[in-house]
């Protein structure tokens, strides 16, 4: 068995993996999730409900999971029994490069406040641009780009903190 603490958004689960079944927050889970390609596909089937999902690696231990239009941003750690105290209070996530690109522009600044979802920079790849949206809602502590930036895939753009009003 093998356990694990799951970050999304502002919400925690601990995740229990063994060869028979998988449980959240003690629950079990009931569903098989199925390698479609080595490119991150999998397929997710629940009973007669199947769903498709794309798994990318954003930087360590974070991915990002798409599933239709809907994007979020998953921090995986094991559970050693002492992860609580190795992340750092109140961060909640970031806004990292899905490829490679150049910033466009940036529609906040430290200190805001956004919604999850809320458009915060534009990245052009390829020549097409895309909208980078908030993993989470949450304060902006930093931004770590401008616009003319060329960036990596996986680097971190904007860092967003858990809202402490």
């Amino acid at each position: 068995m093998t356990l694990y603490r799951v970050y999304i958004g502002n919400n925690e689960y601990q995740v229990e993996i063994s060869d028979n079944h998988v449980a959240v927050n003690g629950e079990r889970e009931q569903g098989h999730l199925i390698p479609l390609n080595e490119l991150g596909s999998y397929l997710l089937r629940r009973g007669v409900q199947a769903r498709e999902l794309q798994l990318r690696l954003q930087g360590p231990s974070t991915y990002e999971v798409l599933s239709g239009v809907r994007r979020v941003i998953a921090r995986v750690m094991k559970d050693r029994g002492q992860l609580r105290g190795l992340i750092e209070p109140g961060i909640i996530g970031g806004l990292t490069a899905p490829m490679p690109g150049m910033v466009v522009n940036v529609k906040v600044n430290p200190g805001n406040f956004v919604d999850e979802g809320q458009v915060l920079v534009v990245l052009e790849s390829m020549k097409m641009q895309m909208d980078l949206r908030a993993p989470a809602s949450g304060r902006v502590a930093a931004i770590h780009v401008q616009p003319g930036d060329q960036v990596e895939k996986g680097k971190l753009l904007v860092k967003i903190d858990k809202e402490t009003a």
